[in-house]
């Protein structure tokens, strides 16, 4: 009976941390790179060498980075309990083999790709840089200029949230289950990463112009 009860207690926290329950849009604030390699040395523009057995498979991190320290009513942001983005691929079709989280948690999404996952415990912001999720992708022969990105489109939690429709973010987190701010919904902008490219790529940051700072909710710290 108290392992029941223990498993009923974290299911409902994973529950209420996914971001489709937050209600105050608070602006972007931080970006998601992606990295080719293992470890927080982020490489986001990669050479996958020839194609093994007629097959290319290759490791994709996404991490939050470049989150400012914001606090509201006293409380400072360090951790985040959910968040939610799509991951987009252009230039080839890839087959997302796996999909891996680095702490325990529920994922919504309804495809490969699709991220809206809720945490019973938070992960910390406060280090400057945060794993959210590993793929493990694979491509036919050898591809070349495979640009990845993230979709704003079909964010849910934005839909459902005043303010954050319309705002262009491309990714979304709340703050972690044991603080006041479970219901402060953020964004992030992204940078694109690329495989096997031909020649110079844009690696521009893709960001919104409603910034924490111009929606006002959260304050410095």
């Amino acid at each position: 009976m108290r392992k029941i009860l223990l498993l009923t207690c974290i299911l409902l926290a994973v529950a209420a941390a996914l971001p489709a329950t937050a209600s105050v849009w608070c602006g972007e604030n931080g970006i998601i790179r992606f990295s080719f390699v293992e470890g927080d040395s982020l490489v986001s523009v990669w050479d996958s060498g020839p194609a093994e057995a007629g097959v290319t498979k290759v490791d994709l991190y996404a991490w939050l980075t470049d989150v400012e320290s914001v606090q509201h009513e006293g409380e400072v942001l360090m951790a985040i309990g959910g968040y939610e983005l799509n991951l987009k691929i252009t230039g080839a079709e890839a087959y997302i083999l796996s999909q891996e989280f680095p702490a325990p948690g529920f994922n919504v999404g309804r495809k490969q790709g699709s991220i809206v996952y809720g945490l019973g415990s938070g992960l910390s912001v406060a280090r400057g840089s945060t794993q959210l999720v590993h793929w493990k992708l694979m491509f036919t022969g050898r591809p070349e200029n495979v640009r990845f990105d993230l979709e704003s489109e079909g964010l849910q939690s934005c839909m459902k949230t005043e303010g954050c429709t319309g705002s262009g973010t491309h990714a979304l987190y709340v703050g972690a289950t044991s603080t006041h701010l479970l219901d402060m919904l953020s964004g992030a902008g992204y940078e694109p990463a690329w495989l096997n490219p031909a020649g110079e790529v844009d690696q521009t940051p893709v960001v919104s112009a409603e910034t924490w700072r111009k929606v006002g909710v959260y304050g410095s710290r």
